[in-house]
């Protein structure tokens, strides 16, 4: 086994703007999806925001727009990043980058699957929008999240946060089912 001679702050910084570059410009679809629903994914009250994945909030430093506040994702500690509803594109958190979607774990990679929560919330979980769906950033989505699993306890994130996501899906009748 190696040793990472980068310190952790430094090493999340730099596979967090790796991250970031490999989705780069790419969306679900084509278009503005915001332009469906009237950017209801951007919209909501003081409690409504975006989970940060491990160590993400040290890239976002100069992202003033968001407050960064402490949560639980069942047991773990996590942070959760609340907006006002505009941003600066180039400073959102891999959660809004990657919605509607959500990384799982399958088989030893990640894949991208629909996010239970955005169920009632987002147009292009439907199921005639899945043929507008970009193979490019799904794509894309997965091999960022991929290359973030060099991050000590990022796998083990990505477990308990399928487990949360699970619970969604009992509800939302959007569920994951592996390749």
């Amino acid at each position: 086994m190696t040793t990472c001679l980068v310190p952790a702050k430094d090493a999340a910084r730099l596979l967090y703007r790796r991250a970031y570059r490999r989705i780069g410009l790419l969306t679900p679809i084509a278009a503005d999806c915001g332009r469906l629903c009237r950017s209801k994914c951007c919209r909501g009250g003081e409690k409504d925001g975006m989970l940060l994945f491990p160590m993400e909030e040290t890239v976002l430093y100069r992202a003033d727009f968001l407050r960064v506040t402490d949560a639980k994702m069942g047991e773990r500690a996590v942070r959760f990043a609340v907006c006002p509803g505009r941003c600066d594109r180039d400073l959102r958190p891999l959660s809004c980058r990657l919605y509607p979607f959500a990384p799982r774990l399958s088989k030893g990679r990640v894949c991208m699957a629909p996010d239970p929560r955005a169920a009632y919330r987002c147009p292009l979980l439907c199921r005639q929008a899945q043929p507008y769906l970009d193979p490019a950033f799904l794509s894309a989505a997965a091999a960022a999240v991929e290359g973030l699993r060099r991050l000590p306890g990022f796998d083990g994130f990505l477990h308990d946060y399928g487990r949360m996501l699970e619970g969604y899906e009992a509800f939302t009748g959007i569920s994951y089912e592996e390749e």
